[in-house]
Protein backbone atom coordinates (compact mmCIF):
# COMPACT_ATOMS: atom_id res chain seq x y z
CA UNK A 1 0.00 0.00 0.00
CA UNK A 2 1.76 3.30 -0.74
CA UNK A 3 0.89 6.84 0.55
CA UNK A 4 0.28 10.08 -0.71
CA UNK A 5 0.41 13.30 0.40
CA UNK A 6 -2.49 14.92 0.43
CA UNK A 7 -3.30 18.19 0.43
CA UNK A 8 -5.72 17.73 3.08
CA UNK A 9 -2.68 15.54 4.91
CA UNK A 10 -0.08 18.90 4.48
CA UNK A 11 -2.78 21.39 5.53
CA UNK A 12 -2.82 19.41 8.57
CA UNK A 13 0.42 19.16 9.77
CA UNK A 14 1.13 22.52 8.95
CA UNK A 15 -1.91 23.10 11.13
CA UNK A 16 -1.06 20.45 13.98
CA UNK A 17 2.53 22.32 13.71
CA UNK A 18 1.20 26.21 14.61
CA UNK A 19 -1.20 25.00 17.21
CA UNK A 20 1.54 23.08 18.92
CA UNK A 21 3.70 25.84 18.73
CA UNK A 22 0.98 28.04 20.45
CA UNK A 23 0.29 25.68 23.08
CA UNK A 24 3.84 25.71 24.03
CA UNK A 25 3.58 29.39 24.07
CA UNK A 26 0.86 29.68 25.92
CA UNK A 27 2.08 27.05 28.72
CA UNK A 28 5.38 29.16 28.65
CA UNK A 29 3.05 31.95 29.57
CA UNK A 30 1.08 30.08 32.06
CA UNK A 31 4.56 29.31 33.98
CA UNK A 32 5.64 32.78 34.24
CA UNK A 33 2.28 34.01 35.64
CA UNK A 34 3.38 33.26 39.13
CA UNK A 35 6.46 35.24 38.91
CA UNK A 36 4.68 37.89 37.22
CA UNK A 37 1.93 38.14 39.94
CA UNK A 38 4.69 37.85 42.88
CA UNK A 39 7.29 40.59 41.19
CA UNK A 40 3.63 42.73 41.26
CA UNK A 41 2.91 41.65 44.90
CA UNK A 42 6.58 42.84 45.95
CA UNK A 43 6.42 46.65 44.75
CA UNK A 44 5.16 49.12 46.61
CA UNK A 45 1.99 51.20 44.69
CA UNK A 46 2.75 55.21 45.95
CA UNK A 47 -0.29 57.36 45.74
CA UNK A 48 0.76 60.31 43.04
CA UNK A 49 -1.27 62.85 44.38
CA UNK A 50 -0.47 63.57 48.55
CA UNK A 51 -3.62 65.16 48.94
CA UNK A 52 -7.35 64.09 48.11
CA UNK A 53 -9.16 66.76 45.57
CA UNK A 54 -12.15 65.61 47.15
CA UNK A 55 -11.84 68.09 50.38
CA UNK A 56 -12.80 71.16 48.62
Amino acid sequence: MKRYFSFFGILMATSNAKLNMFYSKFDNYLEKLPNIKNSLIKTELKPIKQYSTNNL
